[in-house]
């Protein structure tokens, strides 16, 4: 298994590519398919099994309509499926057109599933954004914009909650047992036991 990444949209986005062996997922393609498609060649040019999305800000899912017609499926916490297609998405503010799809997969929190012969677990982590997920693959967590490096999300757009994000990262990320290299949303790598030494969102 091999992690990738290039940034996407003016706000620098981290896409992921997640391969293994002649297949693999993406997690939050937020624009830019040129740069996107050209990871994927550089690195196998595998089969896009999958989309998971960490949440539906325009800047994380503006190309994932692009993917799904590929032939991915998509995942999606319920929580954060009415913003594909509202206001709540961002987009109008960001200058971000989101072409509307419908996910394959429906998220409740909690739920594991197989991608890419790849087993993956789901952690509900609302606060940023009230259907924010956190996916699980091996020692690795994908945070989205729930955890930065010494850093966390924004709470002032629409459904975002402080305190719920603080129990998202105190309660449910630095409560995980061991060390995990976390991949967010934006910004450098990180990992759970520097965040619990240096992410102000704990002081």
């Amino acid at each position: 298994m091999n992690i990738f990444s290039v940034q996407t949209t003016e706000l620098e986005t981290n896409t992921y590519l997640v391969t293994n062996g002649n297949v693999g997922f993406l997690v939050d393609p937020g624009s830019n398919e040129d740069r996107i498609d050209k990871l994927i060649q550089d690195n196998g040019n595998v089969t896009i099994e999958a989309v998971l999305i960490t949440h539906a800000h325009a800047d994380h899912i503006s190309a994932v309509k692009y993917y799904q017609d590929k032939g991915a499926k998509v995942y999606i916490h319920k929580d954060d499926v009415d913003k594909i297609t509202s206001y709540k998405n961002l987009g109008f503010a960001i200058g971000l057109k989101v072409p509307p799809f419908v996910p394959d997969v429906v998220l409740e929190g909690g739920d594991t599933f197989t991608v890419a012969g790849l087993d993956i677990s789901v952690i509900h982590t609302p606060g940023h954004s009230k259907g924010g997920v956190c996916y699980v693959l091996g020692d690795n967590i994908f945070t989205g914009d729930t955890l930065f490096a010494c850093s966390f999300g924004r709470t002032d757009f629409p459904d975002g909650d402080m305190n719920a994000l603080k129990d998202s990262i105190i309660n449910k990320l630095f409560g995980l047992k061991g060390n995990y290299k976390c991949y967010p949303g934006h910004g450098p790598e990180t990992s759970l036991e520097q965040e619990r030494n240096c992410n102000p969102i704990a002081w």
